[in-house]
């Protein structure tokens, strides 16, 4: 892995990890493994919220469909990079 691409993969979590402090864990850690709906109780609409906030963030858009796929912050970010890594 390129030092590039572990400063995106260190930059995106972090941003993630800061956007997602404001939601309740039912750990005491919130960490890449962290599930989004069962550790988190993020619903439909603050998923969209946070969505939007990370777009904003990375100047990147979502495709609905992206999400089927994400189920904890190691997924979210994944996407991120993808996203990011692909926009024009």
């Amino acid at each position: 892995m390129s030092h590039e691409t572990q400063d995106l993969d260190q930059e995106i979590m972090q941003t993630l990890l800061t956007h997602l402090a404001r939601f309740p864990t039912k750990s005491d850690e919130l960490n890449a493994q962290t599930d989004l709906a069962a550790d988190m109780n993020i619903d439909s609409v603050n998923m969209m919220e946070l969505l939007m906030e990370i777009e904003d963030t990375f100047d990147v858009s979502f495709p609905l469909n992206m999400m089927a796929n994400v189920n904890t912050v190691q997924d979210l970010a994944n996407q991120i990079k993808q996203l990011v890594e692909n926009r024009p």
